[in-house]
């Protein structure tokens, strides 16, 4: 185990950040350094999720007895890729530091419209880092996996859910798979293997604390100071978490006879950007609406981007590479007003911080995903959030009950949309979720079925 000021050079020199959070040092420290691995992490958006990976390389690096897998799992192919450009920078920047025992780590990536490449398979005693969407490693656990030969079906079963750490982030958007690989490891405890499946959860807006003990923030972390001083050379770290923490998002809330209504007040909220030369993002629940808001906004000769879920993956990987979309990333530039609008496709799976947001109002989880797309970095004073509201819900709808519940939530933050006021609402947000999908149980009898390789 490393002292904590070698775990802070070994992690900058893997990673190229000046150093870790205190929150990455602390799951090294008190987790992974012991060969213990929390059930769930409950980590606010922005604050380096995916250098969980970092930190289990430097603890099977330095002995820990972690499974020698980790499976990262989220249910957006954008961030599947974004996920294996950073697990490859780690792999060269392992090649030039020479660490005995991971000089010859294997990367895979696991998606749809994407092949194979199989490194991660064809030796099992080798570390390696997986990447993959839901339907593609649930299908492999459950030995059916697309693509997948009969005869290398059990192999892929046995590899994903042996001496592996499936990390599943955006867990709160995927409850069923969330419960099966739970049940999983659940039986094979109760089996009693000795290289079963562990489980972690990562996520920002938690629908409930899964089985064991939840990973947070430190509590340095959770306390920032009122009044945030400018970057201190001594605490880069701390004062970046605190000031994504505490960053400015004044919440203003409007309302509207009924949901038809929104799509033509949001596009009235976002025309009041048109000449701030800001980055603007709109949310909309419904295509319709965001082809409405669209046709409102492009009149302004503006330039006006959509990303909605009917898109191919062409069409995004295209969209991403446009000097206008780019003016949502952290160092964005400068020019004319321009304008995202998205359905939910938005809210997770691309890294993008707008100067201001205007959204219709959704459910708990799918509003904390939209927030944390505002001044992502805590760099703008004047950051703003609009959100409409209907003042009759669709009765009988099944989001209504939810959505109604979110919007005393929403009501109760009085004009503060900070991921720190987010937070102190996370004890009280269960009813505000939308409801969970029907999730059959699985059972050892299921199992032993899926398991058979004949009959």
């Amino acid at each position: 185990m490393l002292a904590p000021a070698e775990f802070r050079l070994a992690f900058s020199q893997l990673t190229g950040a000046p150093g870790p959070f205190p929150w990455q040092e602390k799951l090294y420290v008190e987790w992974f350094a012991k060969g213990t691995i929390p059930s769930s992490c409950v980590l606010p958006t922005g604050l380096g999720k995916t250098n969980v990976i970092a930190v289990w390389l430097i603890a099977l690096a330095h002995g820990a007895q972690l499974p020698r897998r980790l499976v990262y799992v989220v249910n957006r192919r954008t961030v599947v890729d974004q996920t294996t450009n950073e697990a490859e920078k780690l792999r060269e920047n392992l090649n030039i530091l020479g660490i005995p025992g991971l000089d010859s780590i294997s990367i895979s990536t696991l998606r749809g419209q994407f092949r194979d490449n199989r490194e991660w398979s064809t030796d099992p005693s080798r570390p390696a880092i997986i990447t993959g969407t839901v339907d593609m490693v649930g299908s492999r656990l459950l030995f059916s996996g697309y693509g997948v030969g009969f005869k290398a079906k059990p192999l892929h079963a046995a590899f994903l859910g042996q001496d592996a750490l499936i990390v599943h982030d955006e867990a709160h958007l995927e409850p069923a798979f969330q419960k099966l690989i739970e049940r999983i490891a659940e039986e094979q405890a109760r089996c009693g293997d000795r290289l079963r499946l562990r489980v972690m959860e990562l996520t920002a807006t938690t629908r409930g604390a899964a089985s064991g003990e939840t990973f947070q923030l430190t509590d340095e972390e959770q306390n920032p100071p009122e009044f945030i001083p400018g970057p201190s050379p001594a605490e880069p770290s701390i004062y970046t978490v605190w000031r994504r923490l505490a960053s400015a998002k004044k919440l203003v809330l409007s309302d509207v006879e009924d949901d038809k209504d929104a799509a033509k007040e949001m596009a009235r909220k976002a025309l009041a950007h048109k000449d701030k030369r800001a980055a603007v993002l709109i949310f909309a629940r419904t295509i319709d609406a965001v082809m409405t808001i669209a046709g409102e906004l492009e009149k302004t000769k503006r330039a006006v981007l959509l990303l909605t879920g009917t898109m191919r993956g062409k069409e995004r990987d295209a969209l991403m590479d446009k000097d206008d979309f780019r003016r949502f990333g952290k160092n964005g530039g400068e020019g004319d007003t321009v304008y995202l609008v998205c359905t939910s496709a938005g809210e997770v799976g691309i890294d993008i911080s707008a100067d201001h947001m205007v959204c219709d109002l959704s459910t708990w989880e799918s509003m904390a995903q939209r927030f944390g797309r505002v001044n992502r970095y805590g760099l703008r004073a004047d950051a703003h959030s609009d959100v409409v509201y209907p003042l009759a819900f669709e009765e009988n709808h099944k989001l209504t009950l939810a959505r109604r519940a979110t919007l005393l939530l929403v009501q109760e933050l009085k004009g503060d949309a900070s991921p720190r006021a987010l937070g102190r609402l996370r004890d009280r947000c269960a009813g505000a979720y939308s409801p969970e999908p029907l999730i059959p149980v699985a059972t050892d009898i299921l199992f032993d079925a899926w398991a058979l390789t004949s009959i």
